[in-house]
């Protein structure tokens, strides 16, 4: 069941709606670890903000399993979904 739930909600992510940076970190964080595991890969350098703040993203979720991230994963879109149908009027 993780498994389906995570294919409908990495789908869902491809969509039109764009959460806030904050938010896409979050989902990028728990993708690299549902899908890579742990961050085992040197910090960008300076140069690269975005790839800085994507790897401290990942890098702070440590040794969290791929099991882990993906329930997070799921968990943290039902929220993003909830947001989403509250704005648009659906209950």
């Amino acid at each position: 069941k993780l498994d389906a739930n995570w294919s409908k909600c990495d789908e869902r992510m491809k969509g039109s709606y764009r959460p806030s940076y904050e938010v896409m970190l979050r989902f990028y964080s728990y993708y690299k670890q549902a899908t890579v595991g742990s961050c085992e890969i040197p910090r960008p350098g300076f140069w690269d903000p975005i790839g800085r703040y994507k790897w401290d993203a990942w890098n702070r979720l440590g040794k969290m399993s791929k099991e882990e991230a993906m329930a997070a994963y799921i968990s943290e879109m039902k929220k993003v979904a909830q947001k989403v149908q509250k704005g648009y009027g659906v209950t």
